[in-house]
């Protein structure tokens, strides 16, 4: 009677347990898949398939029968599996010794199975992935996955990119220490603060994507610099990344299709209608110089090899003389100079180019003073496209001549100062209309009348009558961003109030030839419906 009451609440155990049937099925589920391979290769080389299929299924209901019939699990259990494993290894001997030698199952062969299983996993894991890591050649790499320790790493890079890329970012930063780590994500010249993760996840991202980069993992101080490329959302990114670190922290930056967002036609740089014609006449003249006058991350280097490509690299001679070459132009000769070079290298190396008498230059930046000295000299025969950071014409106007020390020949070798900004976009799918109020628009300076409606940014769009994030700019309330210029041309006359210090004087003769100011551009783009007001007063109120 006790054992039969053992029997009895023995059963129970195994009905209720969580674990056992999870065993079970664990058990039984891969001997299944297997006993049906192993059918297979007994009917392909002909090894008496009906004996061993016979054979299969009695293990099978021995095992079944042990595993339910034992009363205390963990025994009945334990012999199933070896019963199991038992007759799996009785066939494999059997199996090697009919078939020929080169069919034969050996340690080698399981370790090929599992590497065919792994190759199965790593392709899984390829086409889950919301990105693909592609080499130069574009063949999509192996995604880590699983166990894999880099896998952790690759998934931040995921969700850092899916953020990114949709939004249109430019580039990303991270910054890590021994106590924390940030990420920011900068989407038109606005940056975003992300979430970080723990320091030591992010530091292992940075290895990861070094690796890939083809940098140097081990040394994390040396800056260092180079390229990958990935596929996201159907379309192909490259990304340029630059690593360096110190005793006290590492940091990671991440610029996303660099090469695209420089290359930009004249045409599409946000000129207004008037501005055009002036552009189209200045870029016919063959001297003089014209600066380009901005803050920092402003366009500057977009604008001025906008206005290099409008010369003809066939017909006449056209370079660039620059740090780093930010995109090859086609026929275009790209000289640059090296980072670590001295004052006196730099400049003998200009000054040769510029005996090769060039049509047209563009140079990255104004070292010096004698470099200034030598471009205003040398302006009569070639035009140039400087850089000058200055907020705006007048003030780009102050340090040319400051620069170059003498205000007759600062005056005679300029052709224009163009002065710019950058504006985001308002999204077109999301932007709000509204009735603008007089007295908001008379403190803008701008006419009334000019105006019955403006836009704003507003990020959102109506779905089944209900309120929901904009698909196209994700909530932003902005897209893209455009230019706005102010040009001021230096024709003969205003050549030479600058020579003679009257300055009074410059000013009425460019608002009597009708220069627009740069607040005058930007307020134009918020009369288009292009940008709003609120941006616009953002981007003006940067200090330049």
């Amino acid at each position: 009677m006790t054992e039969l009451l053992a029997s009895t609440q023995a059963q129970p155990v195994v009905l209720m347990s969580i674990v056992k049937p999870i065993l079970l099925l664990a058990t039984l589920g891969p001997w299944a898949w297997l006993v049906g391979r192993l059918d297979k290769d007994a009917g392909y080389f002909f090894l008496k398939r009906h004996m061993w299929s016979t054979i299969h299924i009695a293990t099978g209901i021995v095992a079944f029968g042990l595993i339910l019939m034992v009363p205390i699990f963990w025994i009945g259990w334990p012999l199933a599996v070896l019963i199991m494993a038992g007759e799996v290894f009785a066939y494999v001997t059997y199996r090697n010794k009919e078939v020929p030698e080169e069919q034969k199952w050996t340690g080698k062969t399981f370790g090929k199975i599992a590497d065919k299983a792994e190759e199965r996993r790593g392709e899984k894991a390829k086409q889950r992935a919301q990105i693909k890591l592609l080499d130069k050649s574009e063949k999509v790499l192996d995604v880590p996955h699983g166990t894999d320790p880099r896998t952790p790493a690759f998934e931040l890079f995921e969700n850092m990119l899916v953020f990114a890329v949709p939004r249109g970012a430019d580039q990303i930063d991270m910054t890590v220490d021994a106590e924390k780590a940030t990420f920011v994500a900068r989407i038109d010249g606005v940056r975003y603060a992300q979430q970080a993760p723990e320091p030591q996840l992010c530091v292992q991202l940075i290895e990861y994507l070094k690796e890939h980069a083809g940098l140097d993992t081990a040394d994390r101080r040396r800056k260092q610099s180079g390229k990958m490329w990935v596929e996201l959302t159907g379309g192909k990114h490259t990304l340029e990344l630059t690593t360096a670190g110190s005793t006290r922290a590492v940091s990671l930056t991440v610029e996303i299709d660099p090469e695209g967002r420089l290359n930009i036609p004249i045409g599409h740089l946000g000129l207004l209608a008037p501005q055009k014609q002036t552009v189209a006449e200045l870029v016919k003249e063959s001297s003089k110089v014209v600066l380009f006058a901005s803050p920092p991350r402003c366009g500057t280097t977009t604008s001025m090899y906008a206005f290099l490509q409008e010369h003809d690299p066939y017909t006449s001679s056209v370079m660039t003389f620059e740090e780093k070459m930010a995109f090859e132009v086609e026929g275009v000769n790209h000289n640059a100079y090296r980072a670590g070079a001295s004052s006196e290298q730099i400049m003998e190396q200009f000054a040769a180019l510029l005996r090769s008498d060039p049509d047209a230059m563009m140079v990255a930046q104004l070292l010096n003073t004698d470099m200034a000295q030598l471009v205003a000299k040398s302006a009569e025969d070639t035009r140039f496209y400087l850089p000058v950071p200055a907020k705006d014409t007048l003030s780009a106007l102050k340090t040319w001549i400051k620069i170059v020390g003498d205000k007759r020949l600062a005056a005679e070798s300029l052709a224009a100062i163009i002065s710019q900004r950058l504006v985001r976009r308002l999204c077109h799918t999301c932007r709000a209309p509204y009735m603008p109020d007089a007295a908001a628009l008379k403190k803008l300076n701008v006419p009334a009348e000019r105006v019955s409606q403006l836009y704003k940014a507003s990020g959102k769009v109506m779905l089944k009558d209900r309120p929901s994030e904009c698909p196209d700019c994700h909530g932003l309330g902005y897209r893209g961003r455009v230019g706005v210029y102010e040009i001021m041309v230096i024709d003969r006359q205003a050549a030479g109030y600058i020579a003679s210090g009257e300055g009074e004087r410059l000013r009425a003769h460019l608002r009597k030839n009708r220069m627009v100011y740069l607040q005058e551009a930007a307020l134009a783009k918020v009369v288009e419906g292009i940008s709003d007001i609120k941006e616009v007063t953002r981007v003006m109120g940067e200090k330049g």
